[in-house]
């Protein structure tokens, strides 16, 4: 069981001092005495406004892409205690319905008393030095109980540009930006009958005023040239063009930090050939 304990023969008050680096941790199994420590249960909502707030959905470690959560913990008292302990994602992510029904295994065994605790996303378990801040608070660590800290975190924005051509050589456009894979990415996802992709927003729109909700629109010459679509979430999308009754998927990837740019030529789409 991970822990960061006082040291029982430093005298009272004293404590270890030294940062602890735990990795592959898997779920505790209380004891039979009564510990105290703080029990951590996080999920990851949308942070992208467009829509509105009703509007975010909640994404799983997948399409967070967050593989482990790092735990940083210092003690307020002294803060030269401190460690950064490791866990899968999934040992503390919880829905709102699993946080009322079982237990988080993402339990770190502490002293009661006052802590600072950060979280961390790490994307990819083999690289734990990049990671991603997500939020920061202080927790006081009861008695005699398990103290539960509930976390709702987002990852960080990202930008998408696009660069778009020929956009006088048609009639009409539609473009729609979809989830590509919603059964893994978004934790609460519920297909409808058709098995159709949901939107990722209707209401987002480049610094130009283009849509990708969905929404048809006249082409017109001034549209051409750059957009940028700021403030999105990370993630896998497929965009959907449509223009002048030809339909083309392609593929957006904006699973890292730096985002991604896309050149879309209404007069050669891909699928064309």
């Amino acid at each position: 069981m991970p822990s960061l304990r006082r040291s029982p023969g430093a005298g009272a008050g004293a404590v270890a001092s030294g940062a602890v680096v735990l990795a592959g941790l898997t779920g505790c199994v209380y004891p039979a005495t009564e510990p105290t420590g703080v029990e951590l249960s996080w999920r990851f909502v949308e942070q992208n406004l467009a829509d509105g707030e009703d509007a975010v959905r909640v994404r799983s470690c997948e399409g967070a892409f967050a593989e482990q959560i790092a735990v940083a913990v210092e003690d307020q008292d002294t803060p030269a205690r401190q460690g950064i302990f490791r866990f899968d994602c999934t040992q503390g992510y919880q829905t709102a319905i699993d946080l009322q029904t079982e237990a988080s295994d993402a339990f770190i065994r502490l002293d009661p008393g006052p802590y600072t605790i950060a979280l961390h996303a790490v994307d990819d378990a083999m690289r734990s030095d990049r990671s991603e801040l997500l939020d920061t608070r202080e927790v006081e660590v009861e008695g005699r109980i398990i103290t539960i800290s509930t976390w709702e975190l987002s990852r960080g924005p990202v930008d998408w540009s696009v660069e778009l051509r020929s956009a006088d050589a048609c009639d009409s456009m539609t473009l729609s930006l979809y989830y590509a894979t919603p059964q893994i990415d978004l934790a609460e996802y519920t297909p409808d009958e058709e098995q159709t992709l949901p939107l990722y927003r209707t209401a987002l729109a480049s610094d130009r005023g283009l849509p990708v909700g969905g929404e048809p629109i006249a082409c017109a010459a001034e549209l051409s040239g750059a957009h940028a679509f700021v403030g999105l979430d990370r993630g896998e999308y497929l965009l959907e063009v449509a223009v002048d009754g030809t339909v083309c998927a392609l593929r957006v990837d904006l699973h890292t930090p730096e985002g991604a740019s896309s050149v879309i030529d209404l007069a050669n789409l891909p699928c064309e050939g």
